[in-house]
């Protein structure tokens, strides 16, 4: 997030905010300085010239009044779109990425930090467009009446200007501390809750309440010291001030005592030296804040910029040599060599503990091999290097909206296929019993599908897009005897590679495979 990509993201409304403020800052100041008439004329007895020159600055406040809601309802547009785009670009980044994130720090990503850049970078521009315009004019007007004034307020203002220093450093280490720990909270809690009927089954409610209280606690801990810090911060910025405001005063009555200045001119100049410190007070502030970003700023930035993943080649077969996965808790899992051709359809069995899973997330590159070579293949059976496979995980993935577009997700051109894929998969007997049919609506809250019509649907999905090479990983492990039997023979039929990790098949199901590969524990290898 940077001022000047903020005001190219709406070029017109950033010129109409930008004079809107103008606007507003030339109506202010006018209607300060053009109280130095009203005064005058009192002194001197002229009812018609004090009442004509009121009117007038009564005039010049409204304007006022009228002028800063309106750019303040601009600029905050003007945020918004902005914020909207940088989560646009986050959420491209998080699709497209290689990488695997935490749930919990996209999150924050795309809520907390966004909202902490809104209000500690974006919100403060508008206090420092506002005040520096407001210096500016009356520094001007300042200089009108008599150009010491103007040398002492440069005086005063380098003085505040300064200020802000000494609390910089320690500001913006605050407000990075408020954002890890607020991904920590995130992450336990994301951690936590996701076994929560667990936790449930064995009355761990004292563990659960322990381990967010300590998260929740650090992360109120990291804003109490940001705010006491920024608050610090405020009270030296305040603190020269009023000096500041003291030291113009001070002098526009020695000016006005040496009848330098008249009356009038030294009640304004008071008047607009409180305006200009107050300004400095609210610009230096909104400095610290803006600041106190630039860890987190350079954070997104750096986000934002990252390489996206190239483009796949989609992958027929593959090839293992001498795998080998090492956990860091130092066990080691040894896999057998095999080779999978396109078309081929094969069986991953053995007990828990054999590393099933963990062959799949070797496969699909989640995790780093000890030694060993993995090749994929194209349909021509030639090695390709950044292949792609499909995955279909024990635990479906499903949406909060239709089944049908779970299915097809999104894309009308397989809309023709859909009823054939679900009689494949066994859904159709479900379907009939739902009023909407297709179209019901999938309730992640309510969870009104079964784990076996979850399961179901996912396999509708693979099977409608067809993907060359699918690792299915117990696809079929909520879903009944018979249906998985019909389920299994269909897939067998098609014209994909399938690796799938599976328990308690019939000897006649796992005869229809092309092979089956047997994994043993170490020392078990017959």
């Amino acid at each position: 997030m940077t001022f000047k990509e903020l005001v190219k993201i709406n070029l017109p409304r950033s010129i109409l905010v930008f004079c809107l403020y103008i606007l507003y800052a030339v109506a202010g100041s006018m209607g300060e300085y053009l109280f130095k008439d009203s005064l005058n004329n009192i002194l001197k007895g002229n009812l018609n010239g004090y009442l004509f020159w009121t009117f007038v600055q009564a005039g010049m406040e409204i304007g006022t009044a009228v002028l800063l809601p309106i750019a303040t309802i601009a600029f905050t547009r003007q945020t918004q779109d902005y914020v909207h785009k940088i989560r646009e670009e986050i959420i491209e980044y998080y699709y497209a990425s290689s990488e695997v994130e935490k749930t919990s720090k996209m999150q924050n990503q795309l809520t907390a930090n966004l909202k902490l850049l809104t209000t500690n970078f974006a919100t403060p521009w508008v206090s420092i467009l506002s005040g520096t315009l407001e210096i500016l004019i009356a520094v001007i007007l300042l200089f009108t009446m008599n150009w010491s004034l103007i040398l002492v307020s440069a005086i005063l203002l380098g003085i505040n200007f300064l200020l802000p220093k000494i609390m910089e450093k320690k500001t913006a280490q605050a407000t990075k501390n408020v954002n890890d720990k607020n991904e920590k909270l995130l992450n336990t809690i994301e951690h936590w809750f996701s076994g929560l009927q667990e936790l449930r089954r064995f009355s761990a409610y004292e563990r659960l309440r322990r381990q967010l209280h300590k998260a929740s606690d650090d992360y109120a801990k990291a804003n109490k010291k940001n705010y006491r810090y920024q608050t610090t911060s405020y009270l030296f910025n305040g603190f020269g001030n009023a000096l500041a405001q003291i030291g113009i005063s001070f002098f526009a009555g020695i000016l006005f005592l040496n009848h330098v200045i008249s009356f009038g001119e030294f009640a304004v100049a008071g008047a607009f030296g409180s305006a200009i410190f107050s300004a400095v007070w609210e610009i230096t502030h909104s400095i610290t804040l803006v600041k106190s970003t630039k860890t987190l700023r350079e954070e997104i930035l750096t986000l934002r910029k990252k390489e996206k993943r190239a483009v796949k080649t989609a992958a027929y077969g593959v090839s293992v040599e001498n795998l080998k996965v090492t956990y860091n808790e130092g066990e080691t899992i040894t896999y057998p060599n095999f080779t999978i051709k396109p078309g081929e359809k094969v069986l991953l069995t053995g007990d828990s503990g054999t590393g099933k899973s963990t062959l799949f997330k070797a496969l699909l590159g989640k995790i780093e091999t000890k030694c060993g070579k993995i090749t994929y293949f194209d349909k021509e059976s030639q090695p390709i290097t950044n292949a792609s496979l499909g995955y279909l995980p024990q635990d479906p993935i499903v949406f909060p909206i239709s089944i049908k577009d779970n299915i097809t997700m999104f894309v009308k051109r397989t809309e023709k296929q859909l009823m054939n894929v679900v009689k494949n998969v066994e859904l159709k007997s479900d379907l009939d019993k739902m009023p909407s049919g297709i179209d019901t609506v999938v309730n992640l809250k309510k969870n009104n599908l079964s784990g076996g019509q979850r399961q179901k649907i996912v396999l509708a999905r693979s099977e409608i897009y067809n993907q060359p090479f699918v690792l299915m990983d117990e696809v079929t492990s909520a879903i009944d005897q018979k249906a998985t039997e019909e389920i299994i023979t269909a897939l067998l039929k098609t014209d994909q590679t399938i690796l799938m990790i599976a328990h308690n098949f019939t000897p006649e199901l796992r005869a229809k495979f092309d092979q089956e590969i047997k994994l043993a524990k170490k020392g078990e290898e017959e």
